[in-house]
């Protein structure tokens, strides 16, 4: 494997981290709600000279259940 092909699936790895940043932004916004990552997906494809990356992220939000 190239060096350029490490780099990328490296890069690919962080979508995670930056789904989960996503979603602690959304909870810090909406203090009296609950937020939850209901599902996400992301596509690679890969063209002559660039690589096409999809991402789909669905997020529920709704209040939280008091006691």
């Amino acid at each position: 494997m190239s060096e350029k092909s490490v780099d990328i699936t490296e890069r690919l790895q962080k979508i995670g981290q930056t789904v989960t940043e996503y979603k602690d932004a959304l909870a810090a916004h909406f203090k009296d709600m609950e937020v939850e990552v209901k599902d996400w997906h992301f596509a690679v494809g890969k063209g002559e000279k660039e690589y096409t990356v999809e991402v789909n992220v669905k997020i529920g939000i709704k209040p939280k259940v008091k006691a």
